[in-house]
């Protein structure tokens, strides 16, 4: 017997049956599709997250001033650290892993350059019902940099927060020099450069 293959017209209207009995593999493959899909999109959420460049914030943005506590109930507001030198503010969550990624990267920029008057503050978001795991997280890690808790998210909005890493480089003037969306190993030399920019300009 031989077999004749008949070239398919794609504009001719065809009719498609569908034996009953394929139902349980057709819904085994679908579900593999949808679970590839899923996988899919949250790995192209994470690389947008780390892939997003560093941006310049609006020419002579001023940032808002605003009061948060430490770990241990203290309050300590923006212009507190300004009155020393440029700050630059990074918020983080537990759940971000390039946030603390960026943290162990740039926790030397700060024991290198604080005496100089420059200021990495950090900032937590994570709700009140995680404060033990970010307490217990940050004192093992023994961080010199101040950390603030920021738990219903209200300075990262009112700085124009949107997602995770982001961070705003603010002169000592209180004026927004730059803007972090996002983070990669080796951006810590272009905010660097930044750093030592505005000690020379302010010193």
């Amino acid at each position: 017997m031989s077999l004749v293959l008949k070239p398919v017209n794609p504009f001719e209207s065809r009719s498609i049956r569908i034996n009953p009995n394929h139902k349980t593999k057709c819904t085994a493959a679908q579900a593999h599709i949808l679970a590839f899909k899923f996988a899919l999109v949250a790995a192209l959420v994470l690389m947008t997250s780390l892939l997003a460049p560093l941006s310049p914030a609006p020419a002579h943005a001023q940032a808002l001033d605003f009061t948060l506590e430490d770990l241990d109930g203290e309050s300590h507001s923006l212009s507190e650290y300004l009155e020393d030198g440029p700050v630059y503010v990074s918020f983080y969550a537990m759940w971000c892993q390039p946030c603390l990624l960026k943290l162990r990267n740039l926790a030397p920029l700060y024991e290198k350059h604080k005496e100089k008057g420059f200021t990495f503050l950090v900032i937590n978001i994570d709700t009140p019902n995680s404060l033990s795991r970010v307490e217990a997280y940050w004192r093992s890690q023994r961080y010199e940099m101040p950390m603030l808790l920021d738990p219903d998210s209200r300075v990262f909005e009112k700085l124009n927060g949107s997602r995770l890493p982001y961070a705003l480089m603010i002169g000592q003037d209180g004026k927004i020099v730059q803007t972090d969306t996002g983070y990669l190993p080796g951006d810590e030399v272009k905010i660097e450069e930044k750093i030592l920019g505005l000690i020379g300009d302010e010193r």
